[in-house]
């Protein structure tokens, strides 16, 4: 399975990063069609078998970063919208598409941009995740973004030259893959009939680059601030089913990251270690035809420039939904139809 997501872009300014994005796109369904997923346990994960899969949802999305020297909090805004989407099994995508629906407060705020793609691929063995974001135009503000109000953070100074970029890719390989899907933990296109686990281990790459002309302490006067990451990360998930149709999905990961820096500065060389931590959850009511359910994301990476400059980003994402499932195989509903008989 996997979830592309693309909003709106400046032509001009996002050639490169477009670039960036189709080749990881193009090489993370290449990956994830090479490992074919082979037959679960049935005592513990169930197939639905059907053909197609719409959803339509709700969602909360929030990226920000803050100075540590500072204390500052660089907010772009408070993005909530409607979605609809489709996931069909001979297909390696699940389409979605966004409406933002977030109020502006002023004409002048319109000048906010926002890149987001999301691309997600879950198998037996692997699970991976690719975020690509680019925010331009950040407010300035002393409060964190979620106890932040629009008309609050619309009265705050607004930098329109400011933007983040920010590429993550991380994988992890599932030991107890027999038992335990991370799909139907996430996604719900599967189902998990037991309660069971995993330790997961993998690696991630991050690419942060941050544009903010006047409005941020530079590196060795660069306009552009950026760094690549690469390391290793472990954590465990867990599915937890109780009642008949209810699943509490949980899965923690924990990075450590060297930081290799394009733009260094002359008295600091040193390679440094940057922890990055990444969370997800969510909760299912799963009915044959039907999953309804909330998934939570929430990302933290910790980088550090200089040994003056150290940001903190965080990524948030917020997700209420509604999945129906449809087009089941002919022998499939024959079958249901003579077990509801006896």
């Amino acid at each position: 399975m996997f979830l592309l997501h693309l909003r709106c872009e400046k032509k001009d300014e996002m050639t490169c990063f477009r670039n960036i994005s189709c080749l990881m796109t193009i090489f993370f369904v290449w990956i994830f069609n090479i490992y074919k997923s082979s037959a679960q346990d049935t005592n513990y994960v169930k197939k639905y078998g059907n053909i197609l899969n719409v959803k339509v949802f709700t969602y909360n999305n929030v990226l920000e970063f803050k100075d540590k020297g500072s204390g500052l909090n660089y907010i772009p805004d408070l993005h909530s919208g409607i979605g609809v989407g489709f996931y069909c099994k001979y297909f390696p995508f699940d389409f979605t598409m966004r409406q933002e629906v977030s109020l502006i407060g002023n004409d002048k705020y319109h000048s906010t941009s926002v890149t987001d793609l999301q691309l997600k691929g879950y198998n037996k063995y692997f699970a991976g995740d690719i975020y690509i974001q680019n925010y331009t135009g950040f407010y300035t503000s002393d409060v964190i973004s979620y106890k932040s109000k629009i008309k609050d953070l619309h009265e705050s100074e607004y930098n329109p030259d400011m933007s983040v970029r920010l590429i993550e890719a991380v994988g992890k390989y599932i030991f107890n893959h027999e038992k335990f899907s991370y799909k139907a933990g996430f996604t719900s296109y599967e189902k998990q009939k037991i309660s069971a686990g995993s330790a997961t281990i993998g690696c991630a790459l991050y690419y942060v680059s941050i544009c903010a002309d006047s409005s941020l302490v530079k590196l060795e006067n660069h306009d552009n601030i950026q760094a690549c990451n690469f390391g290793f990360n472990g954590g465990y998930s867990y599915n937890y089913v109780f009642g008949k149709r209810s699943t509490l999905f949980i899965s923690g990961l924990l990075g450590l990251n060297s930081s290799n820096f394009i733009f260094k500065a002359k008295h600091d060389r040193e390679m440094r270690i940057s922890p990055a931590l990444h969370i997800k959850a969510a909760y299912w009511q799963n009915f044959h035809n039907w999953s309804a359910g909330i998934t939570c994301v929430y990302n933290l990476v910790h980088q550090t420039f200089d040994k003056d400059l150290t940001i903190f980003i965080n990524s948030r994402r917020i997700e209420m939904m509604l999945i129906r499932r449809l087009w089941y195989p002919k022998k499939q509903n024959k079958s249901n139809i003579t077990t509801k008989q006896y």
